[in-house]
């Protein structure tokens, strides 16, 4: 897996989920009715909706830069033009299977990471979200890495915690599980600026 922080350089240049008792048929108005984008596009890029990799949301493009699908990962990057083909420079979305439909499934996954450290203690912590039908989730150290961390923000700054897929200060970033299938979880690297990509508008098939 990729590091982000080509990802979160771009952006520099470039400058809350209740549980909720919903009908299948909200969740299923809910998950399509995203007509359009959240908010306007940078200056040189146009909305797209892009579709793939059992997700589907709206993200802008330009002639230089886009967000593109990775049906293997599965997931999606931001990508360069770079001689007439797509360049990867980070992930931004990334799609977890959930073999018990529970958002701690993913660690089984994670421990791939090259990052990951089995010594680590993170643990999932339930965050706002506005968005029905979507419960958002947080990685964050726990125990004794929580303790090691604490003790590096006294020293500096902290980018990243749990590997890259935890809080830190060099961004907002996430899980999600979507009613629309509990099957999935999704990780979402927003980034410190408003990233290529409208993160209130990904649809799980």
């Amino acid at each position: 897996m990729k590091k982000i922080g080509l990802f979160l350089f771009l952006l520099s240049f470039l400058s809350s989920c209740k549980t909720t008792n919903i009908s299948k048929e909200e969740i299923k108005n809910t998950q399509t009715s995203v007509y359009k984008p959240t908010r306007e596009a940078y200056s040189g890029f146009v909305w797209e909706k892009v579709s793939g990799a059992g997700i589907e949301f709206w993200a802008q493009r330009s002639k230089e830069f886009s967000i593109g699908i990775s049906e293997t990962l599965p997931g999606a990057f931001i990508e360069k033009q770079v001689d007439g083909s797509p360049v990867a420079l980070g992930l931004v979305i990334q799609v977890f299977h959930l073999k018990n439909q529970k958002i701690e499934d993913v660690f089984e996954a994670l421990q791939d990471d090259e990052n990951w450290k089995q010594t680590d203690k993170c643990i999932f912590h339930k965050i706002a979200c506005n968005r029905k039908g979507v419960t958002r989730y947080e990685l964050r150290p726990s125990g004794e890495s929580l303790a090691a961390y604490q003790k590096q923000t006294e020293e500096g700054p902290v980018t990243h915690t749990c590997a890259i897929w935890g809080s830190g200060n060099s961004g907002i970033r996430y899980f999600e599980i979507h009613e629309s299938n509990k099957n999935k979880a999704i990780f979402v690297e927003v980034g410190q600026e408003a990233p290529l990509f409208d993160e209130e508008s990904i649809v799980v098939k």
